[in-house]
């Protein structure tokens, strides 16, 4: 199982094709977790369960993305940490792009 991020009832071919990937769920737990509970996070923290995302959420949730990465500089291995940069980059850069329409919302889980 994976986390990732999606447009729940698209409208369109770019709706319909708008998928982040996230995480394993394993890599989640192992690496993702720690830094959500040793900062507090609420946004990122209901990533494995699931969450629904609406475009006045975004702001909110990229600042999380940058504690995490804060944290990754500090508290993972060099290896793991750039694996995490790199899919905290794509949705950092895609998920505002989600919200071409006022009512999408966005489901990550």
């Amino acid at each position: 199982m994976s986390i990732s991020a999606v447009i729940y009832e698209p409208q369109n071919d770019f709706e319909q094709s708008f998928f982040v990937p996230i995480a394993t769920e394993s890599f989640f737990k192992e690496c993702w977790q720690p830094a959500i509970e040793a900062l507090g996070l609420q946004w990122t923290d209901l990533f494995s369960s699931g969450v629904d995302v609406e475009e006045e959420d975004i702001q909110s949730i990229i600042e999380e993305l940058i504690q995490i990465k804060d944290w990754a500089v500090k508290n993972l291995t060099e290896e793991k940490r750039d694996k995490m940069f790199e899919r905290i980059t794509i949705l950092q850069n895609k998920l505002p792009l989600a919200f071409q329409r006022k009512d999408a919302v966005v489901f990550i889980g």
